[in-house]
């Protein structure tokens, strides 16, 4: 195995690509991967960490979204010699007070992006978010947990905004959130009723942007997170 990562395997889970990230940015952190250096290949880092490759290429897409990692065409990835100040979002799921605080920030920025999205969206991006809607819907009666419907429904809400900070922000947040939406869709799933509250509350989001009524809309994702929190057994304190 290489010298310069850790080469202990991940224990499967939801989160394969955020952890294997998560340890490479700890090599380079520590300086076992240096600045400047290529990173292994794919195929070295999918046998240091026993997974996909598909895995590995996932977990290098965060590093460059983090800044931390760059690409040289033909040549392979390497660590950024500049290192990188960006902002980084990696919750804690086994700590409930920090995923309170997770929530809340959230809040602050889905509740924002929702509102906006109802002054601003077109007739194209009603299309695209109920069409994400409808695939809700399919994943439902399919029995499937409907992570990824789940994601794309909130990132269509996001376009219509019309405004690069959301959205690019947006991007970020999908690749360190995902695993909290999957857990919330997982275990609504285990309840018929609940699976059908949370599709209520995404209806009534899509019809407060329909209306562009703004504080409807404000209203409706505040309330959908605010349940997600709950359903997560976390219980926030209402935010003004």
């Amino acid at each position: 195995m290489m010298n310069n990562v850790p080469s202990s395997t991940i224990a499967r889970g939801h989160s394969l690509s955020d952890e294997v990230a998560m340890r490479i940015r700890k090599s380079i952190e520590s300086g076992s991967i240096e600045p400047g250096k290529r990173l292994p290949t794919e195929q070295e880092l999918g046998e240091a960490y026993g997974v996909s490759r598909p895995v590995i290429r996932e977990a290098v897409s965060i590093l460059k979204s983090d800044g931390l990692v760059i690409s040289q065409q033909g040549r392979g990835h390497f660590v950024n010699p500049q290192g990188a100040s960006v902002f980084r979002l990696e919750p804690s799921f086994e700590d409930k007070e920090d995923l309170a605080d997770l929530f809340h920030f959230l809040m602050s920025v889905e509740v924002a992006a929702t509102e906006q999205a109802a002054t601003r969206r077109t007739s194209s991006d009603l299309d695209a978010i109920r069409q994400q809607l409808d695939g809700l819907e399919v994943a439902i009666r399919e029995n499937r947990n409907g992570v990824e419907e789940d994601i794309k429904f909130h990132r269509a809400i996001l376009q219509a905004t019309h405004n690069a900070y959301f959205i690019c922000f947006g991007e970020f947040l999908d690749s360190r959130v995902r695993n909290l939406i999957r857990t919330a869709r997982e275990n609504t799933a285990r309840n018929q009723d609940m699976i059908k509250r949370v599709q209520h509350e995404h209806e009534a989001i899509f019809k407060a942007i329909v209306a562009q009524d703004a504080e409807g809309a404000r209203a409706a994702a505040k309330q959908h997170l605010n349940n997600a929190a709950q359903r997560l057994h976390i219980y926030l304190a209402p935010a003004d």
